[in-house]
């Protein structure tokens, strides 16, 4: 299910008795799981209907029977499951047999890191709930966000104020929403958030942003590279969530070169693939980089690496940092046999 179909069944008042959230934007998590809790739950008894577990922590046993307990003066219970890829790493054969009767008066959401819907697990719970993704935006979707975020505040905000608040902030929606609750303290209703606003009120919450460690990559800078995955890394960013940045420009890259060469015209290319204006430029630059085959080879090891982040105990860092000095050597090499050519 796709996190805006999900939203859309939820205003409706359609509730399943599973739900699985992964990824790496957390805070898109947190709001769906609101979302789910306000709608199944009356604030009087919401203390008396809602119940966590850590599936690192509690058993299978102790989490599965919390599911079958009975709500109270509410139509509906619900049971959070954090830490759950655990839940079907380690003993999915109990949850299965759950999925195929679930409690229809608890709503069970697992929020784990990842989900592998070739396994029996994530089969059977889709057969009576939806398992969703969250990642961060695109820039541009990024852009409407933080409209839609400002204008749900009371507030409109200017092309500029946006720029100078991801520029400071990062691509974090938790961060940025924090950040916009700042700056809208103290203005009169209905008042623009402008750039001056943003430049007096928001510090400089991050050094480097995780979009610029996508785009040294793009443009095969080495040197930029690595200093940015260490900043990033130092700053606390997940080496999941920098990975799955660093596959979406690839993949924007790899798109515009293909659209290219069926006959587009870099504009088409970059409205379809949501690219703002000033951005095409550098888009360009970067694509120019990439021959088809070294993207193609490119990408094998792309998938591989995301693969060993989402599924290894090693230290993460080091798995994204061996992943980079790969994707340069082979450009690398590609770059000398087409010197002895």
């Amino acid at each position: 299910m796709k996190p805006q179909e999900f939203i859309q069944k939820i205003e409706q008042g359609i509730i399943l008795p599973l739900y699985y959230f992964g990824g790496p934007e957390t805070w898109l998590i947190e709001e769906a799981l609101r979302r789910v809790e306000e709608k199944s739950l009356a604030p009087a008894t919401r203390d008396f209907n809602r119940t966590v577990f850590n599936a690192e922590v509690d058993s299978s046993e102790t989490i599965l029977a919390g599911l079958q307990v009975f709500p109270v003066h509410s139509p509906r219970r619900v049971v959070v499951i954090r830490q759950a890829d655990f839940t079907w790493k380690k003993n999915p054969t109990a949850y299965i047999e759950y999925f195929q009767e679930p409690n229809p008066q608890t709503c069970a959401v697992f929020i784990g890191e990842k989900a592998d819907l070739r396994t029996k697990f994530f089969q059977a719970l889709e057969e009576k709930g939806a398992v969703l993704s969250f990642y961060p935006p695109y820039e541009k979707d990024l852009f409407s966000w933080v409209h839609s975020q400002a204008q749900q505040m009371g507030h409109p905000i200017s092309e500029g104020a946006i720029a100078v608040l991801l520029d400071r902030v990062g691509p974090s929606l938790q961060e940025v929403r924090l950040e916009l609750q700042k700056l809208v303290l103290g203005k009169r209703p209905g008042q623009r958030i402008e750039e001056d606003d943003v430049l007096t009120l928001t510090g400089d919450v991050r050094s480097e942003s995780p979009f610029e460690l996508a785009r040294a990559i793009g443009h095969l800078d080495s040197r930029a590279t690595f200093h940015l995955l260490q900043k990033n890394l130092q700053q606390g960013e997940s080496p999941v969530l920098l990975l799955s940045l660093i596959i979406r420009q690839l993949r924007i890259l790899r798109k515009a070169k293909d659209l290219r060469a069926q006959g587009l015209s870099k504009k088409e290319i970059e409205t379809r693939l949501k690219i703002l204006p000033r951005r095409g430029e550098d888009l360009w630059k970067q694509a120019d980089k990439f021959s088809p085959s070294v993207l193609e080879r490119l990408w094998r090891i792309t998938l591989m690496a995301d693969h060993g982040l989402k599924s290894s105990r090693s230290d993460k860092g080091l798995l994204l940092e061996e992943y980079l000095w790969n994707l340069h050597l082979l450009h690398s090499e590609k770059a000398q046999d087409s010197k002895r050519r």
